[in-house]
């Protein structure tokens, strides 16, 4: 693809954090028809280039880059990123300069993991996703479309895009993101976890039962629940009772069963253990859940 002496590490890849939106300072669609030398520079802002025709030499420290047509690579704030090189004449490129927020703190979010915000903890703890260093994208696909349309919004004094214009961006990274997992090798470890998850989610609607679970992956529980902690980041107990817990919510909020009855379908021992369980997961009784969010 193009990409020279790459050595990818956590340090110099992008954190996308769930719970804030990327801030964009620069945005631009240029062209040459004289060449053009990367600029010697450390940015406190990160940048993501994308080469329609042409071609970009860059280093990022001692990481070498030849960015061909098609390919984009994300330059990460803080390291040294310089030219050494004419890009030739004709080349075309996409660019926006923003920042992640960044702090250094949270959790890296697995692929396949499913993220929600847990009621009852009144403390928001970061998560993230990971962006690729690399990636091609064909001229034709939606996030290219996006490219475009962000660099007009970016331009434009109107005030609804100027104020849609970091959620936009984020929509694009997602879709990048998203795209530089889809083709990647899913090992065994994940394709255990995507089947316990699965099997869990089929059965939200019941107690956890180990020995089911045991019987249905052909191993041992202990080997599972360590399998999934290391993977996931939780157990598989407290996957499966936030997966009861949202169960419960929808039933609340979009039912007319009672308590009782709803404790009856997701198999509690009594209304009082479902009452307890549902008031320690989102710190609030089911009665004030349903009347504050029944629309």
């Amino acid at each position: 693809m193009g990409y020279e002496n790459m050595k990818e590490t956590k340090d110099n890849r992008i954190k996308l954090y769930t719970d804030t939106l990327p801030l964009v300072s620069l945005c631009g669609y240029l062209s040459t028809d004289s060449g053009f030398i990367h600029p010697d520079r450390i940015l406190d802002v990160n940048v993501l280039l994308y080469v329609e025709e042409g071609s970009f030499h860059i280093y990022e420290e001692d990481t070498e880059f030849t960015v061909e047509p098609g390919n984009l690579v994300f330059l990460k704030q803080g390291l040294h990123h310089y030219g050494d090189i004419k890009c030739p004449k004709g080349t075309k490129w996409f660019f926006v300069h923003f920042n992640t927020n960044e702090t250094g703190d949270g959790r890296e979010l697995s692929p396949y993991e499913r993220f929600l915000f847990t009621e009852a903890d009144n403390t928001i703890k970061r998560t993230y996703h990971t962006l690729p260093k690399t990636l091609h994208i064909e001229k034709n696909s939606r996030i290219f479309s996006r490219f475009m349309t962000l660099n007009k919004m970016f331009e434009s004094r109107d005030y609804s895009a100027n104020l849609n214009l970091n959620s936009y961006l984020y929509e694009i990274l997602t879709d990048i993101y998203e795209l530089s997992i889809s083709d990647r090798h899913i090992d065994s470890k994940w394709k255990k976890v995507l089947k316990m998850m699965s099997f869990l989610d089929e059965h939200s609607d019941s107690p956890f039962i180990s020995e089911e679970l045991e019987e249905y992956m052909g191993l041992t529980f202990k080997h599972l629940n360590l399998l999934f902690k290391q993977t996931t980041g939780t157990t598989l107990w407290k996957y499966h009772s936030n997966g009861r817990m949202e169960k419960a919510k929808q039933l609340l909020t979009t039912t007319a069963l009672s308590i009782g009855e709803i404790s009856d379908e997701l198999k509690f021992e009594s209304p009082y253990y479902f009452c307890n369980a549902f008031k320690k997961h989102t710190g609030i009784a089911p009665s004030r859940y349903r009347k504050e969010n029944v629309i």
